[in-house]
Order: C-alpha cells, then structure tokens, then sequence
C-alpha cells in the first residue's frame, strides 16, 4: 500500500467565543513584457496588458486561527520552495496561506523569470498582510446555480474510441460529462454589504488563444467585473476554479481577427450574471463558535511513465518552462491534497473546499459533492502545487489528451487515491473519525 509521508494539520479553535472575521485585498502583480507566457506548449512573450494579472487574498479568522486564501491569476501556482518563502515570511500575519491559480494560458510563466518573480512576491506579501490587518466581523452564506459555458472536449465514440473535441461553437450537448454548477460563497460585513463573493465553476480560462500576447486573466477577470458592479458596496470577487481537466469552453483558443477579446467578455458575463443571481438569493449569518480547520496530505506517487523516454518529450512540449518539466520527471512525486474546513454551527451551513495539485476532470468535483458529509463542498485544482492532469481511470484507459500523454505522468488512479484522501480529510475535521476502535455490537439471539 501506498505511503502518506506527511500530514499537516492546523489546529482547530478550542471550545468557546469565538467570531468569523475577514478581510480582502488585491495585488497587481504587474509582469514585464517580454516575458514567457504560460499555456500552449508554444514559445510566445508577452508584447502587453489587456487586463491586470492579480493576486487577490481572502483572510479569514475564528478568533484562534487564520488563513490566507490566494487566488492568482496565472496558469500555475508558484513551486514549492516559493510558496514556503511566502507563508515563512507572512506568518506573524496569518497562521497559514493557501495558494490557487486559475489556470488562464495568458498569464506569466514565472519559473522562466526570476527577477519578474522577485518583483511579484513582495506585492503577494502586502496584500496578506493588508487583507489580514483589514479583517473585520462577517456574516457568511452559500449557494448554487447552474450555466453554461463550456463542455467536455473528450468525445466518446459508439466504439469507445477517444475523440479530441477542442471547440464547440455549435454547442453540441452529446460530449460529457460537463458539470454546469456555479458555487457562491457570499461573506458580508455585519451591516449586510458584501465584502467577498466567491465564484465556482470548472472550466479552462482559454478562449484567447495562442495568437494573443497580452496577459489576461481570461474570461474569469470579465466574470470579477461584472459581479463587482452588480453587487456594489465595494465588494471584490474571486474565481476558484474547479475541476476543469477535460472542459473548454465553447469558444476555444478564439482568433483576435474572430472577435477573441469581446467573446471573453461575454463568456465572463455569462457566468458572472448567473453569479450574481445566486448571491443575490444567499442569506448570510454570523456563526455561533466558527472554526476554521486545515490538513494538507502529501501522497507519494509514482510517475506512470519511464521517466528517462518521458524527458525528451516533455523538455520539448514544456521548453518555456523547463520547470514544469523538470518537476514531471521525478520518479515518486510528493502530491498534496489540502482541504479546508469552516465549521459555521451546522451541517448545512459547514464549508469544505479540496484542492488538488493539478488538473483534476470534471467528474472527481461532481463526485466530492456527491460522497462528501458535507452538502456544500467544493472540490478546486491548480491548488499549492502542480502535477499536470489527474483523469479518472475510465479515462487513462481510453486514452486521449490528458489521460495517456505526457501531460499526466501520475500513476493511474491518482485522482480517485486524491479525492478518497479528501473525503477521509472532510470526516477527520469533522470529528467523525475516532482514534481508536469502537465497542462491537454483539447479536442477541431471542428464544422462540
């Protein structure tokens, strides 16, 4: 059997008063040109700004503990080492920072440019800090809608045969499965404002294609604009991205001669209208006695492939990120599963967000919803770390991109070891798993 070789575990708030606050703050990260972009597998650098590449930071607090939710606007997060460096120094700040990327192919690669790195870090730093000095007591709600803006790029022949099905402008319906859920998170300031709306929705930030050399966040920075402007009151909004690993969106890898960027907006507007419907029908509370709970597993897996035939492959595929490559070619790979738990009084009420290192399909974030103790648990990728495509094994063994590539060198059967760890994560923090047997219930036969 398999190993855990570390569990990290924040600890929870001990019994009594205890009071839900946060606080919000952004960062330009503010690239320079002339860098590499992520995404693509192609060699392009950035030549300007459409719009800004942030950091935005959700800081969260039960009064014991704290946490710095990071959302970024790059393809990946940061690599190991530097987001130690980021928690190390902001620590007297924050008892612990999450780091979750978005995914979008327009964003920096920053592995590729160090001193564009060492420009970013200092601004991420600030804004902890600032969203940590700005926490405030909050009410708190969630809920769920449903849209449209992508589908499952895998099509399944009669036969079983993998087809690659990039873009679906016809939008046809027979590619699945597509998960349409749209989670919010709504946390108000105690007058009832909105201080942060919270986006969930799987799908890949790549309706601008490679012909586009200007950072973007994609169609998740249109979806922010517009929720921020419908809800008012100052109100920043987030994307976590979901388990997107087999969904485009409909329009993918969009020509700027075809209207690229105006079809961004309308997909980000799509999304961010169904948002804000569904925040605006969220009534919040504050929690008696919250809690916020954290635990990171690190699961030893073996990469699926002969690393010595894989390294050729993937220095070519990855040459603007020797990074990415060099880190796809360890032979046992150290894969966290992190999860995070805010305990607001109730089983209908408690969040549970998993996040998984890579790009998990879409099937694992319908799949947590459905096994999870929890009715309001959120499963996101590209979440402290990077270990390319997690696909279900159904689909490591039909094959395609994503599922028999260089682009998923983990072990097969990965993302289902990931979302079981999660789910045993969700019940541990909840106390439902006890340390020691419990008494056996013995059959008491009646006589006739």
């Amino acid at each position: 059997m398999r190993a855990l070789i570390l569990i990290a575990l924040a600890a929870s708030c001990p019994a009594g008063a205890a009071e839900l606050r946060a606080g919000v703050a952004k960062a330009d990260l503010d690239p320079p040109i002339g860098i590499p972009m992520a995404g693509y597998g192609t060699a392009r650098f950035a030549k300007g700004t459409l719009d800004p590449v942030q950091a935005r930071v959700l800081a969260l607090s039960d009064g014991h503990s704290s946490i710095a939710f990071i959302t970024l606007d790059l393809c990946f997060t940061f690599d190991e080492k530097v987001m130690d460096r980021i928690r190390n120094d902001v620590h007297g700040a924050v008892d612990g920072v999450i780091f979750h990327a978005s995914h979008t192919h327009s964003g920096p690669t920053y592995s590729e440019a160090p001193e564009a790195l060492e420009h970013a870090v200092p601004r991420i730093e600030g804004a902890i800090r600032e969203a940590a000095q700005k926490m405030t007591p909050v009410r708190i709600g969630n809920g769920w809608g449903q849209t449209y803006i992508g589908f499952n790029r895998r099509y399944v022949e009669m036969d079983g045969v993998v087809r690659m099905f990039w873009r679906n402008e016809a939008k046809v319906t027979t590619t699945f499965p597509v998960d349409p859920t749209v989670g919010v998170i709504r946390i108000d300031r105690n007058d009832g404002t909105p201080l942060a709306i919270l986006v969930n929705y799987a799908c890949h930030p790549v309706v601008l294609g490679p012909d586009n050399l200007d950072y973007s966040a994609d169609y998740p920075s249109e979806m922010r604009r517009y929720v921020e402007q419908e809800m008012g009151s100052g109100a920043m909004a987030f994307f976590l991205q979901g388990a997107p690993g087999d969904i485009n969106p409909y329009y993918d890898k969009t020509p700027l001669i075809e209207g690229a960027v105006e079809v961004m907006k309308q997909t980000g507007d799509k999304l961010g209208a169904e948002a804000v419907r569904v925040a605006r029908s969220i009534k919040t509370s504050a929690p008696q006695n919250p809690s916020i709970q954290t635990k990171t597993v690190f699961l030893i897996v073996a990469n699926r492939w002969n690393t010595a035939k894989l390294e050729a492959e993937l220095r070519a595929r990855y040459r603007t990120s020797s990074g990415i490559a060099k880190r796809l070619l360890v032979q046992n790979m150290q894969v966290p599963v992190t999860t995070l738990l805010l305990n607001l009084g109730s089983v209908d009420r408690d969040l549970a967000i998993v996040g998984f290192a890579g790009e998990p399909f879409v099937e694992f974030q319908m799949q947590l919803r459905a096994k999870s103790p929890l009715p309001n648990s959120f499963l996101l990728g590209y979440t402290n770390g990077y270990f390319a495509y997690l696909p279900t094994i159904a689909a490591a063994a039909r094959g395609g991109y994503g599922a028999n590539s260089t682009v998923n060198p983990t072990e097969v059967g990965t993302g289902e070891w990931m979302l079981n760890t999660g789910l045993i994560s969700i019940y541990d923090l909840l106390g439902m798993l006890p340390e020691k047997p419990g008494k056996l219930r013995e059959l008491v036969h009646t006589p006739q």
